[in-house]
């Protein structure tokens, strides 16, 4: 490669760095920011980060939360993965949003470079498609794993391509690695929600084929990328196959009970009978109307559920007159939309839409067809239950769409595909003017006079739309104390809202028309294509920074240390702490049991933060733990409560009934089937002397008498072996205060180094037959999955940069355009 032909490279990097730095210099200064979903996750992952640096080892198994299970989707399996070298690559060797939001900018930059587009343009849409305010909204949330996997889209476009554009080991080579590091990423649902939209081009590409008489060349593009995809999901099998295994049985594998089935009832969180989960609780999170308004206008839904507004709005002016003392800018409730609750909108950028709307007129034909159909697409899935029959049909009928919530996220993929058609349909249409094809001109005009009346229609709309939410009055008192006259506070926040609706409808068309301005000024020729090029990436740049700075701004980073001691234990926290024995359990009264993950920074929690937590173990919260049935609370070994006192510091409240961590019973209750086993927990009277054990264990249980005679104890604890003292007269059976996850699913169990049959019982908890005498019983948890996936990663990961390596040389040695 000649200095000058790699020169713009150069300056992509530099650009690309110099972006992150200013957007995020506090990070250079050693600052960072407090992130929802990590806060939580680092109390979820408390216990195996420490076991981590004890050991050096990674445990596959934690009991700080949910009484235990599986770490497969609290720490991502990377073991064997080499991959993982080339992720800190494309980050640039930086951490936190700027090695985010770099990796974004590299990525697109070298799918528009490999397909030969202009690296002018191709830096303008990098940085354009990588600062999108979505991406910056889902990092200062804490959706690190999803924000990953988009910012290696680029490279899986790029290699489906260049496939089909007959460069077969680049395309290949670049699919399998950009393949291979979004499933590294770790999010399956937006590399799911990116690949439905890759039939659109299968089949643009298979008609275009078809009639050029060269299937031969489509059937080959499709060999080399099933090889490449086959090579991406070997790369991740030490995360996927531990991830298949346990799926399954966790909340995304359907109901074990057959009373769970309510697909059409209220958001409980329980599964679909069939598999999957309850379409009630996997739409909760969907998109309405005014929400995909925002895509186009940011605060046309409000924004945020806080949004920061100014004072002299109508609102901050009634808070006012109302005796509020409002300080200049303050948080509101300004989100009238059709989710919950949203951090800020999925925002789109107006030049994003503009570069859209002109590549819908001026890509190539397979190209428009991908990225306009699959946008559209997106669109459709992104409404959820406000769908209509439409998405109920695709999540009952398409395959393992029902394992998803949060359809609204969808719309995470599309700025991508928006801003790859409107650069990959400039780079065309600038081919078209060069030609001096008149065309051109025409594809303009129709580009410019679309965008304009879209823009136009969402002002306009403005008039038609209702500004207000039904739980207006509700968030009013709760923001206010309920003091204040609500129903004039309701006003002037609807009054506001149709305000910022306006100014960023008119914002969102001034973008709009300053970017047809600048390609009006292109195809007249006064203005160079590389001056227009980078025109329009900084116009990008100015529309989304200005947005953005919404959400996130310098100011919101902190200290690494006040980011690291975020959360404290408390005095009750202090007092459970100083019990010699580490090895009980915990039940926070204060806080739901599946959104606490804050009580496993310092305790083994019966709750905790997870989408994937164990089906049973949900069961057991429905059924018997949030109605707080003490027996099942119990047999959880559950020693310590913290109970909100009334000015809401906790206390700590010693149980003096907890069983332990592992107990002899007297009496066996078979029984048929879960719902039976599940019903059991609340009938027998003392679960403390009867263990309720399905028939299906019966075999193994032949004969056994057991009379509750003898002594267990713990000797030894880590969270992925156990070491117990047994003692007894006579033969037994033990039931622990464990998690059943199996069977052959990773837990084995010794009796003096003899393999013995772990069973369940109590529906979710371990059981274990004992012979009389003296015995030290192990349990360990050593999935063979794990071992096996890291050595099928390990061979195919470095396949994988064999594999870009030989494409990079050949692609090197080879004249300009061959491969």
């Amino acid at each position: 490669m000649q200095p000058k032909t790699f020169l713009p490279h150069l300056i992509a990097v530099v650009v690309f760095y110099l972006t992150v730095i200013v957007l995020f210099l506090p990070q250079f200064q050693g600052e960072g920011l407090q992130q929802g979903d990590i806060v939580q996750y680092r109390g979820a992952s408390r216990e195996l980060t420490e076991f981590q640096e004890a050991t050096g080892e990674r445990t596959n198994w934690t009991n700080a939360m949910f009484g235990g299970m599986p770490t497969y989707q609290i720490t991502k399996v990377s073991e064997g993965n080499q991959l993982k070298y080339a992720n800190r690559l494309f980050r640039g060797f930086l951490g936190g949003p700027a090695g985010y939001i770099f990796s974004g900018m590299l990525t697109f930059y070298l799918m528009m470079v490999l397909l030969g587009v202009s690296p002018w343009l191709s830096i303008a849409g990098a940085v354009t498609a990588g600062i999108a305010t979505n991406n910056i909204v889902l990092y200062d949330a804490g959706h690190v794993s999803k924000l990953g996997v988009i910012m290696y889209l680029p490279l899986v476009a790029a290699g489906v391509l260049l496939a089909f554009r007959r460069r077969y080991l680049i395309g290949g080579a670049i699919f399998a690695l950009g393949m291979g590091l979004a499933i590294l990423a770790n999010h399956p649902q937006m590399l799911y929600y990116f690949g439905l939209t890759l039939p659109f081009l299968g089949v643009a590409e298979l008609v275009r084929h078809f009639r050029a008489g060269t299937l031969a060349v489509f059937a080959r593009a499709m060999g080399v990328l099933l090889v490449g995809l086959a090579l991406a999901v070997g790369a991740g099998a030490s995360n996927l196959l531990t991830t298949a295994e346990y799926l399954p049985q966790s909340m995304r594998g359907g109901a074990v009970l057959s009373s769970t089935s309510e697909a059409d009832g209220p958001a409980t969180g329980k599964a679909d009978p069939d598999g999957g989960l309850d379409y009630g609780y996997a739409m909760q999170w969907s998109n309405g109307f005014k929400d995909m308004l925002a895509t186009y206008a940011p605060l046309a839904a409000g924004g945020g559920s806080g949004q920061e507004i100014d004072r002299d709005t109508d609102f901050g002016q009634a808070m006012t007159r109302s005796g509020f003392r409002v300080p200049e800018t303050f948080p509101a409730p300004l989100y009238h939309g059709s989710l919950p609750f949203t951090e800020g909108p999925i925002y789109l950028g107006a030049v994003a839409w503009a570069l859209f709307i002109f590549g819908l007129f001026t890509a190539s034909t397979p190209v428009r067809i991908w990225l306009t159909g699959g946008t559209l697409f997106i669109f459709l899935l992104s409404l959820g239950s406000n769908g209509g029959w439409i998405n109920r049909f695709l999540f009952d009928n398409l395959p393992l769409l029902n394992n998803f919530r949060t359809p609204n996220s969808a719309l995470s993929v599309s700025t991508f595909l928006m801003v790859a058609l409107g650069v990959l349909g400039l780079h065309r249409w600038w081919e078209l003017k060069q030609a001096e094809s008149t065309f051109a001109g025409i594809q303009l005009k129709r580009a410019g006079f679309t965008a304009a009346g879209l823009g136009l229609l969402v002002v306009v709309l403005g008039m038609t739309l209702d500004f207000s939410a039904p739980q207006d009055a509700a968030q009013i008192a709760r923001f206010t104390g309920g003091q204040g006259d609500v129903n004039q506070l309701v006003g002037a926040l609807e009054a506001t809202r149709a305000d910022v609706y306006y100014t960023d409808a008119l914002r969102s068309l001034l973008f709009v028309g300053l970017t047809f301005g600048l390609l009006y000024l292109l195809w007249k020729g006064t203005l160079g294509f590389t001056w227009a090029a980078l025109a329009i990436g900084l116009l990008g740049l100015v529309d989304f920074v200005g947005v953005n700075g919404r959400y996130l701004t310098h100011d919101d980073f902190q200290p690494a240390r006040a980011i690291t001691n975020a959360v404290q234990p408390s005095p009750a926290d202090q007092q459970i702490l100083q019990d010699p024995d580490p090895n009980y359990r915990v039940l926070n009264l204060s806080r739901p049991l599946d959104q606490d993950a804050f009580t496993s920074y310092f305790h083994k929690s019966l709750g905790g933060y997870s989408a994937v937590k164990m089906r049973r173990y949900q069961d057991l919260i429905d059924g018997y733990l949030a109605p707080r049935d003490m027996d099942v609370i119990n047999m959880l070994n559950t020693k310590y409560f913290l109970v909100p006192g009334e000015n809401g510091e906790l206390s700590a409240q010693r149980n003096p009934d907890a069983f332990g961590n592992a107990w002899l019973v007297d009496d066996i209750r078979f029984v048929e089937g879960p719902d039976a086993e599940f019903a059991a927990l609340g009938e027998v009277e003392d679960l403390r002397s009867t263990a309720i054990v399905d028939n299906s264990f019966a075999p193994a249980l032949a004969a056994l008498d057991p009379t509750g005679q003898g002594s267990i104890e713990l000797t030894s604890y880590q969270p992925n072996e156990l070491q117990y003292r047994f003692n007894s007269p006579s033969e037994q059976l033990v039931v622990f205060s464990e998690i059943w996850y199996g069977p052959d699913l990773g837990w084995e169990a010794t009796i003096d180094g003899t393999e013995a049959e772990l069973i369940r019982a109590n529906y979710a908890l371990r059981a274990l037959r004992v012979p009389a005498g003296e015995h030290t019983i192990t349990m360990r948890f050593d999935p063979r999955s794990y071992s096996i996936g890291r050595t099928i990663s390990l061979i195919c990961s470095v396949l994988i940069l064999l594999g870009v390596a030989a494409a990079g040389w050949y692609r090197y040695r080879s004249a300009p355009g061959q491969d």
